[in-house]
């Protein structure tokens, strides 16, 4: 009887082991299947950046208030924005990593730098009503087709002519970086299969007809852009808040 009862202790102690050792490895294989999933998915990412758009795309916003000029600089994963005043003048510029989504913004006057942290945008956009028309047209020389974006609770529509080539790949991973809040990026954000295309201009008006917001491109420039330009520069110090 005590024999019995030690085989059946052992036995039970043995097939412990045995389920420790298969779970261990069940561990292990879904550990594997992560990082191989992270890797590939990297790897799709970065052979879509690599893809993509490089150059340098110069910009107007316009608003009821005022207007502001903005050179954006795109290679890879890499953005930089530098805003300009009346006179050309970078009064300001923004680093962003599309990948990691981290966004440093650099203050030229006092050499300082600090990362942005933002949340998403909490408006409720499930009204809206999303077309992809087959007007066409042409925007500083590209083949251009209309969609818009109209929205009852907010009584306005976006209207954007958007490049019929889908290389510009930065530009939604853009928008999800900043977590832009503006109506004119969310009704852009919300329209489907939008990867690889840009807004060459983009307009936001009211239901009077009034305009809210205008996004112009006034110049776009395919070239190799400086790595440089991405980096900090030397000398600044990182400010913490």
């Amino acid at each position: 009887m005590c024999k019995s009862i030690y085989f059946l202790i052992q036995k039970y102690h043995h097939l412990q082991i045995r389920m420790s050792k298969i779970v261990l490895l069940k561990l292990l294989i879904m550990n594997l299947l992560k990082t191989i999933t992270l890797a590939f998915t990297l790897m799709i990412t970065s052979v879509i950046f690599s893809q993509g758009f490089e150059g340098v795309i110069e910009f107007q916003n316009k608003s009821y208030y005022d207007e502001t000029n903005y050179i954006y600089y795109i290679s890879g994963e890499q953005v930089r924005i530098d805003e300009l005043d009346d006179a050309g003048k970078i009064t300001g510029t923004m680093l962003i990593n599309l990948s990691t989504k981290k966004v440093l913004a650099l203050n030229h006057s006092r050499k300082l730098y600090m990362e942005i942290k933002s949340k998403p945008s909490i408006k409720n956009l499930t009204n809206s009503k999303i077309f992809k028309t087959s007007e066409s047209k042409k925007v500083l020389g590209y083949d251009c087709t209309k969609w818009t974006v109209d929205n009852p609770d907010y009584k306005s529509k976006a209207t954007y002519w958007v490049i019929n080539d889908a290389n510009y790949f930065f530009f939604k991973q853009l928008l999800s970086s900043l977590n832009r809040k503006d109506k004119i990026a969310l009704y852009f954000m919300q329209t489907p299969e939008n990867a690889g295309f840009f807004p060459i201009l983009g307009e936001e008006k009211g239901y009077d007809g009034k305009l809210k917001t205008r996004l112009k491109t006034n110049k776009l420039t395919p070239k190799k852009v400086d790595p440089k330009l991405f980096k900090i520069p030397a000398g600044y110090t990182e400010f913490k808040s």
